[in-house]
């Protein structure tokens, strides 16, 4: 490829952008290697996974800067590129959508405790968005996480009572004790709790658990989660999106950050494994939904995967589809799963910013 001499600056520039590949084939290898290491063997590898778009990118734009200087070194960064391909197939679905005459339609919403992200909305009024964006696609089950007080003077139990009459569910499951958690099923169908001594059976904050009688249209056990969040404000998520401001604030905000990071990290290592080994003596269809706060390219994902559930987006989804409507882009951290008993049919991600997280909704059917 480099067909005629360089002058200085041109070897110069080679020798950059040769730089520049070898430190995104390295980043690109860790991000696609962090599913495999569990957080609370090396705390530091789910940061390459969390940013796997921000590193591809990079990869991405290097190639393009070798391509163009022709020059041989451009095979680093082919090779990263080549290295995202599990990645990508995680991060990035083409999947093909199913038409059935009869399924199940269920949703999945974090309503972040009716805080609307724009700052000014009240809660009440937020709420009846949601409950209207809901009656507008009439899902059969609807999973909540942070759901919380939105009138004033109204008890928890009665607000949820009011939410389920205006969104048109007759069942609602959430749990009783101090452990709500803000996860709430709101169903047309009848919901019986899962006892269990152990995990998801109890009053535990991450999740809860229940049985689904949908009469013609199956029977499944259904798990609505919220694994440990990253506690990161808006302020500090500014401070790290400025170049100018994480300089002269590392050593404080850049630093709590890191922090936090790598707590959740190590705490969701714990919760993932407490919710799969109660959910291993089910017989029978299985959907998994809510906020795990984790990309594909996380270990969380990777234990979800090898405990045999399906992510529905990768095989009924299209594009990238971030869920996370917060400051940071390009994030996928609500998920609805199933095991071998649930066929996913259509996936679709709702793209009205009121929460901090949009809304996805599957038709699914149960085999």
């Amino acid at each position: 490829m480099e067909k005629r001499e360089r002058g200085f600056f041109g070897k110069l520039l080679v020798l950059v952008f040769a730089l520049l590949a070898f430190i995104g084939l390295v980043a690109m290898t860790l991000s696609v290697a962090s599913p495999y290491i569990d957080p609370k063997r090396i705390n530091w590898m789910p940061f390459f996974g969390l940013a796997f778009w921000e590193i591809f990118i990079f990869n991405v734009l290097v190639f393009i800067a070798l391509l163009l200087l022709w020059s041989r070194k451009v095979w680093i960064a082919v090779l990263a590129l080549v290295i995202a391909i599990p990645g990508l197939k995680k991060s990035y679905s083409i999947g093909s959508q199913v038409n059935e005459d009869s399924f199940l339609r269920l949703m999945t919403y974090n309503v972040h405790h009716f805080r609307h992200v724009d700052g000014e909305t009240d809660k009440e009024s937020h709420a009846f968005q949601v409950i209207d964006k809901i009656r507008e696609q009439n899902p059969d089950v609807l999973c909540c996480q942070e759901f919380g007080v939105y009138q004033k003077g109204v008890s928890r139990v009665k607000a949820i009572e009011r939410f389920a009459q205006n969104a048109g569910f007759q069942y609602v499951y959430y749990n009783k004790k101090r452990a709500y958690g803000g996860n709430v099923i709101f169903s047309k169908f009848p919901l019986t709790k899962v006892e269990s001594e152990t995990g998801l059976g109890k009053e535990i904050t991450s999740g809860i658990l229940v049985s689904v009688d949908a009469g013609e249209k199956g029977q499944f056990y259904l798990a609505n989660l919220h694994l440990l969040s990253y506690n990161v404000s808006d302020s500090e998520i500014d401070v790290l999106t400025s170049s100018t401001e994480l300089r002269n604030q590392f050593d404080t905000v850049g630093m709590s950050v890191v922090r936090k990071l790598k707590y959740a990290f190590e705490r969701r290592s714990d919760e993932i494994a407490m919710i799969l080994e109660s959910l291993k003596p089910l017989d029978g269809p299985i959907v998994v939904c809510g906020d795990f706060n984790d990309t594909p390219m996380s270990f969380i994902y990777k234990q979800m995967q090898d405990a045999g559930f399906v992510d529905s987006f990768t095989k009924v989804g299209r594009g990238i589809k971030p869920t996370y409507a917060g400051k940071l882009p390009l994030m996928r951290i609500d998920y609805i799963w199933g095991n071998d008993g649930v066929k996913p049919l259509k996936f679709k991600r709702f793209k009205n910013k009121s929460s901090d997280h949009y809304p996805i909704m599957l038709d699914l059917k149960i085999q």
